[in-house]
């Protein structure tokens, strides 16, 4: 991942100059009458190299409870393996309130997408939901391109041995349903996804993103034009193991870090898990409250110069653009 980071330099970005606290941005207005908490937590990885991830759960569920948001979500790469997942679910059934997943790559590495779904409950790989003022959106971008053009879903780790550009596409119901949806909505939107379509270090492993962008700038311009609250306003990605944020067409985009590790050849661990508490309130402020960590174990000189510290969902430092 470290070469990868020239891609973002070339670009003008940077994910240095973490920042410990909270942080919001102008985003959408509503009329709810009270502000919308969310909890969130990204690419857990239960069970991945062997790590059970119990206790970091347990941690995040403490703040739920302590916290009560209006619900709950994680953004993809949950549960690595079908076995040892009665701690990570107890715990996340620990929050009575709404709970919501979105599908990540590893969640189907030993398994298909229907197996995932009906361990985690999922009636849908992709839906929507009104909630709170606002239209939330999340996404399965879990598709590999076969070398004839047609897709197919990720099964058993079937998306590990083909080349990045062959991986996380959404299908084309998908994208149809997509714009349909956000067409109809009746509030500003906020999106949830696993894999980037914008901001990510896997700048070739982006799929099928610039059909999703181009679905997201049209819905805000017709929205724009008739003059209607619908449009998209956040997006919300996990995958890469980073804190970014960054805005493009007037829509903010951020980068969820991983629960539990920063990935450079290696799984470099962070001590604490990662996780936040997404406030929307409806004067139009997106407050996002990070947790800071520092790695379990010693790591590389460049790595601990570059991330001295591992913050949860947003990094500064990060300039406007406009365009990919």
């Amino acid at each position: 991942m470290i070469a990868r980071r020239n891609f973002l330099r070339q670009l003008g970005l940077s994910a240095t100059g973490l920042l410990v606290g909270s942080r919001s941005w102008a985003i959408a207005p509503t009329t709810a009458p009270r502000p919308l908490r969310i909890g969130v937590i990204s690419d857990l990885h239960h069970m991945q190299f062997g790590k059970n991830e119990v206790p970091r759960m347990t941690a995040f569920m403490d703040a739920v409870l302590k916290s009560s948001p209006d619900f709950i979500i994680q953004c993809g790469d949950f549960i690595t393996q079908l076995k040892q997942t009665e701690g990570i679910l107890e715990q996340w059934n620990r929050f009575s309130g709404p709970k919501y997943h979105v599908l990540g790559n590893h969640d189907m590495d030993f398994c298909d997408k229907k197996t995932m779904m009906q361990l985690l409950g999922m009636e849908q790989r992709y839906y929507s939901f009104d909630r709170g003022g606002y239209h939330f959106v999340v996404m399965d971008r879990n598709f590999l391109k076969r070398d004839d053009g047609t897709l197919a879903d990720y099964a058993s780790s079937n998306w590990g041995p083909l080349p990045a550009p062959q991986r996380s596409f959404s299908d084309a119901a998908q994208l149809a349903w997509l714009r349909d949806d956000l067409a109809a909505a009746k509030h500003p939107v906020i999106v949830f996804m696993h894999q980037p379509v914008f901001l990510s270090d896997y700048y070739d492993e982006l799929g099928n993103a610039d059909e999703i962008l181009a679905i997201f700038d049209e819905t805000n311009l017709r929205a724009r034009e008739a003059g209607r609250n619908n449009e998209v306003t956040a997006v919300f990605m996990g995958h890469d193991h980073d804190d970014r944020h960054a805005e493009r067409n007037g829509v903010h985009y951020f980068i969820i870090n991983s629960a539990s590790y920063l990935y450079s050849g290696k799984a470099l661990y962070y001590a604490d898990p990662l996780f936040a508490f997404i406030t929307l309130h409806p004067a139009g402020r997106l407050t996002i409250e990070g947790k800071a960590s520092t790695y379990r174990d010693p790591v590389p000189d460049k790595i601990r110069a570059r991330y001295p510290v591992k913050i949860s969902n947003y990094a500064v430092g990060i300039p406007k653009i406009t365009h990919r």
